[in-house]
């Protein structure tokens, strides 16, 4: 008789695969319904063209420094600078692209649409690489916003990208840090690994415990009900997208000071 979640409702790990561009690359991290997360790539001296989305994103940098052009209501255009660990609000249907002398690394959060991000061009790549050209980085104002609500933990370091009806966090987990064993009741949450390697601890069945690896480049959706932990067996940075989030709706199972996860014999 089983009880619960089995091994194989929760062993699936997201392989996500990027979609190569003239300016880099772009990769869906989730395969949740209830929100969706991108990496974008930005490639060494690439530009984007100006484009807009259909639907509001939050962009986040995790690496690099890039140039952020956009058009604003009065039609003209403005730049700026966004640094890494800042946050830049996208609002549907304004127009506007990046661009880096060096390679970096931004994050969107936004909504799942069916027909996944769309990107309406309103400017060719030879515009905007001649756009682009004219700019001198080192006289840009910057731009965004950091991040919020910065907690520092005994495991580590989490911070609020962006908190609503959509959140997303960033998690910094030390080298043998490890988290508490807690489940939600309403909230959905995907990960998604940046740097570093950590060990993913779940409970399921029968009380039965599981531990998957997660590195670089994989994600991992968990549902309502599933008890997990993160453990970090090297310096990690991980990008979360969820549902709304609030501390009434995690519950504590094993406090992550003094309890240490030990996978039960459980039969693949």
């Amino acid at each position: 008789m089983s009880y619960g979640l089995t091994l194989e409702d929760v062993r699936k790990v997201n392989q996500p695969t990027s979609l190569i561009t003239p300016w880099g690359a772009i990769a869906s991290l989730t395969e949740m319904p209830h929100y969706a997360m991108y990496r974008v790539d930005v490639a060494a001296r690439a530009s984007q063209p100006l484009h807009f989305f259909a639907t509001d994103f939050h962009a986040f940098l995790e690496f690099g420094e890039l140039v952020v052009r956009y058009i604003k209501p009065d039609g003209s255009i403005e730049v700026g600078l966004l640094a890494p660990g800042h946050t830049l609000p996208l609002p549907r249907f304004v127009p506007h692209a990046f661009s880096s002398a060096a390679p970096a690394v931004l994050y969107l959060f936004g909504p799942r649409t069916p027909q996944g991000i769309e990107q309406h061009l309103v400017e060719t790549e030879a515009q905007a690489q001649i756009a682009v050209e004219r700019l001198d980085p080192h006289n840009l104002a910057p731009i965004g916003q950091p991040t919020t609500d910065v907690r520092e933990k005994y495991w580590g370091r989490i911070e609020t990208i962006l908190a609503g009806d959509i959140a997303a966090k960033r998690l910094f987990i030390q080298k043998g840090g490890s988290g508490s064993l807690e489940f939600h009741v309403e909230k959905r949450e995907s990960y998604y690994i940046h740097s570093g390697l950590i060990r993913l601890g779940l409970r399921i069945g029968r009380a039965e415990n599981y531990s998957i690896t997660l590195g670089p480049g994989q994600a991992y959706d968990i549902h309502p009900g599933v008890m997990h932990l993160r453990e970090g067996l090297d310096d990690s940075v991980i990008l979360e997208v969820s549902t709304r989030d609030s501390d009434s709706d995690s519950y504590l199972v094993e406090d992550g000071q003094t309890y240490r996860h030990v996978d039960s014999a459980i039969q693949s």
